[in-house]
């Protein structure tokens, strides 16, 4: 297998298909021919940050910054307030508009006609990842490395995909999971990539080839849309960023008629293991040459020529390995660091930004439900947050400390479930236990939502409703993609409408009852009643200027016998 840069820049190559943007086919020749172009630009900076929505601007960019002898930054995300913590590892930040810009203004004098190819192991890279403190923590890599991964990869996938399959990418290219398997995999295979942005299925699911191979995430299996079942099979689906539960990976089987392949690893180590769920408790293969090994505390530590050479790399993941077999299961984290949406996020990061604000005291970010893995806060506000609480309530107050944390992280890391105390819960040795944190969510899960606004006209009423994120009826229905269940829009109706306008509770019949868009956590939802008294009706009406009509019908009440 000839190795990534060798591959772009071989002639042989030039007319051979490599990514598909926009309904265009880019050959390598088009691809090299741009790198040609960005590569002089780039000579003046040693350390080059690139994000970019488009993995064909992508490939450019990090080619043509390895060939002008920089290192390359690949930042978690491109939130100000994140780039601005980073600024002082690049000297020169590309997205997709500066890319083509610098391309655009490239003239014939600046093609590099004589350049000598660097080796992989001169193709620095520079990852980041939250470490224990929270603070984004540089992970260098060199493009050796990733070759050296796909190697061992390759032939365990190769068997399984059919001639002229594509990899369909539904996850980023910024972090090493989506660079290995959407970019640098392709390329040293001689397979065609996608290179639209397409993070959700309802943006690619018309564009999936009998035999594609999927990169996605355990967020994307968990919620997969219901179209799927119509798209033509393919030939593998992989999924990394977080451990995927059972059901989504039978709900996949069933679905898209393949079994996710899971990758187990990290920024740190790149690959370390692969499994299929067919059953419970199915364990972690690792992959080939990868040696496991477990230290006093039962955290896993691995070896490889990938990760670390000949040194042991220790991992904080709590593992069983079965010494018959070399497999291993795992248990857990030992620190601070949780999976979200298969994105790795820090509680403590979570927690210093909010103790930043001068809304809050004290702050302790945690999973409140191991099944439900939604990030919840427990804080302690400040004068001036007490008073903001009385003010807008429990459900806006969550939201503007939402914004607060949206300066420096992405969505994952966005608590949806909040508890706003006057002390944080402590034992006797004034320790924090997780139980008892945990209690304080289980203890006062909202059955209703937050009526913030009321503009009544007679017998016509508006209520402006917020649905918490942590409302009881969310739980269960469904599992990974929480809805408001119908019964549950008709019970508030029902009792609204008692309320105001001072009918018989009992409904007699209900009519016309018609359900369009469902209603998430999190929504702000209008809930019209209009009342007939001379009919002992009423119409009611779920809608949002988002969205549109929720769901609408008739209350027809009884009248009481004389």
């Amino acid at each position: 297998m000839t190795g990534f840069i060798a591959n772009l820049h071989d002639p042989k190559n030039a007319a051979t298909a490599l990514c598909v943007e926009g309904g265009r086919v880019f050959c390598a020749g088009d691809i090299l021919a741009d790198i040609d172009r960005l590569c002089p630009i780039l000579r003046q900076s040693s350390r080059i940050a690139i994000h970019c929505q488009s993995a064909r601007l992508f490939l450019i960019a990090i080619t043509a910054a390895w060939r002008a002898g920089a290192t390359v930054i690949f930042p978690a995300t491109d939130r100000p307030a994140y780039l601005d913590g980073i600024s002082s590892q690049f000297d020169l930040y590309l997205d997709d508009a500066a890319i083509r810009e610098r391309l655009a203004s490239a003239t014939a004098t600046n093609i590099d006609s004589h350049m000598t190819l660097p080796a992989a192991t001169d193709c620095r890279a520079v990852f980041f990842t939250s470490g224990s403190t929270g603070d984004a923590k540089p992970i260098p890599k060199t493009l050796a490395l990733i070759e050296a991964e796909i190697t061992i990869q390759e032939p365990l996938w190769q068997p399984h995909i059919p001639k002229g399959a594509r990899i369909v990418g539904l996850v980023s290219h910024q972090h090493i999971y989506g660079l290995i398997f959407r970019i640098v995999w392709p390329v040293m295979t001689k397979r065609v990539f996608t290179a639209d942005p397409a993070p959700y299925w309802e943006m690619m699911q018309g564009d999936i080839n009998n035999g594609d191979v999927l990169i996605t995430s355990p967020a994307h299996l968990k919620n997969l849309h219901p179209d799927l079942a119509d798209v033509p099979r393919p030939s593998l689906i992989f999924s990394s960023g977080g451990p995927l539960d059972l059901a989504a990976a039978r709900e996949t089987t069933a679905m898209l008629g393949t079994c996710p392949t899971e990758i187990y690893g990290s920024t740190e180590t790149g690959g370390i293991a692969h499994r299929q769920q067919t059953g419970d408790n199915c364990p972690w293969h690792p992959l080939p040459g990868v040696e496991v090994a477990l230290n006093d505390a039962g955290c896993l530590r691995v070896r490889a020529a990938h990760i670390a050479g000949d040194d042991w790399y220790q991992t904080e993941d709590i593992a069983k390995i079965n010494d018959a077999t070399g497999t291993f299961t795992l248990h857990g984290r030992a620190d601070r660091v949780v999976k979200v949406e298969g994105k790795r996020i820090s509680l403590g990061a979570v927690e210093r930004h909010l103790r930043q604000s001068h809304l809050v005291e004290d702050a302790i970010a945690l999973i409140p439900d191991d099944d439900d893995r939604r990030l919840g806060v427990v804080a302690v506000l400040s004068p001036a947050g007490r008073d903001m609480l009385a003010e807008i309530g429990r459900f806006r107050m969550g939201r503007q400390l939402r914004r607060e944390i949206a300066k420096f992280e992405d969505d994952a890391a966005l608590p949806q479930r909040w508890r706003f105390v006057d002390q944080l819960p402590s034992d006797s040795q004034g320790k924090r236990p997780l139980h008892l944190l945990r209690a304080l969510f289980a203890e006062m899960e909202p059955l209703t939502p937050e009526i913030v606004i009321q503009n009544r006209d007679d017998d016509r009423v508006n209520l402006s409703l917020h649905l918490p994120t942590d409302l009881l009826y969310f739980r269960g229905h469904f599992p990974g993609m929480p809805i408001l269940p119908g019964v549950v829009q008709l019970h508030w109706a029902v009792d609204q409408a008692a309320a105001l306008f001072d009918v018989p509770v009992t409904i007699g019949e209900v009519t016309q009852l018609k359900y369009r868009k469902p209603i998430t956590p999190g929504s702000t939802v209008m809930l019209e009643l209009d009342c007939d008294r001379d009919k002992a009706k009423i119409k009611f009406r779920y809608h949002s200027d988002a969205e549109g009509d929720h769901s609408s019908g008739i209350l027809k009440w009884r009248e009481a016998a004389s």
